[in-house]
C-alpha cells in the first residue's frame, strides 16, 4: 500500500483511502493494520512520533447559553434557524442534537407567527390597496364623460386646432 499525506490507496483497485479507515470505500478491501499506524515525521534535531493529537470530541459549553442563542436564531431568522438546527441534529453528539431540536421547535414556531402576522398585514392592506384603486377608477370616469377615454381629452383638442377652430 502507498501512503501519501494522511492517505492510503487500496492495493485492490487503487482508491485514494483515509489513513484513518480500516476498509477501503470503493471495494470493502480490508486496509493492512501495518500501514494504519502513524508514520514518523522528522524534523531539523527533533523526531516525533505519531500524528497530532487528536481534538476531543466534547468541549464543555454553556447549555444555557447555547439555547438562548438557539433561541434568538429562530426567532430572528427562522429560516436560517431549519437548516442550521439539522445540521446540529446530524453531529453525533447528544447535547448538540438537543440544541438542533430546541432551535427546529422554535424556528417552526417562529414560522407559524410570522405568517400570521404577514397574513394580518395583507388583510389590512387589501382595503387600502382597492380605495386607491378606486380613486383611480373614478378619475378614469370623470374623463371618460369629457371625451370618451383617458387619452381623449388630449386627442379632441389636437383635432381641434388642426381642423381650423382650434387655437385662437
Amino acid at each position: 500500500m502507498t501512503q501519501t499525506g494522511g492517505r492510503i490507496s487500496c492495493p485492490k483497485c487503487g482508491a485514494n483511502n483515509f489513513d484513518t479507515v480500516s476498509m477501503c470505500w470503493r471495494c470493502q478491501t480490508p486496509l493492512q493494520a501495518s500501514s494504519m499506524r502513524p508514520a514518523v515525521v522528522e524534523r531539523p534535531g527533533q523526531v516525533y512520533q505519531g500524528a497530532a493529537p487528536a481534538m476531543p470530541m466534547h468541549i464543555g459549553g454553556d447549555m444555557a447559553l447555547a439555547r438562548r442563542s438557539a433561541v434568538w436564531l429562530a426567532i430572528s431568522f427562522p429560516y436560517f434557524g431549519m437548516p442550521i438546527a439539522w445540521a446540529f441534529m446530524m453531529v453525533n453528539d447528544r447535547e448538540k442534537q438537543e440544541i438542533g431540536q430546541y432551535c427546529m421547535k422554535w424556528s417552526i414556531v417562529s414560522m407559524v407567527v410570522q405568517s400570521v402576522l404577514l397574513w394580518l398585514a395583507c388583510e389590512s392592506l387589501i382595503p387600502m390597496i382597492q380605495t386607491m384603486f378606486g380613486g383611480i377608477a373614478h378619475i378614469a370616469a370623470q374623463n371618460s364623460g369629457a371625451g370618451g377615454g383617458l387619452g381623449s381629452g388630449l386627442g379632441s383638442g389636437l383635432g381641434s386646432g388642426l381642423g381650423g377652430g382650434g387655437l385662437r
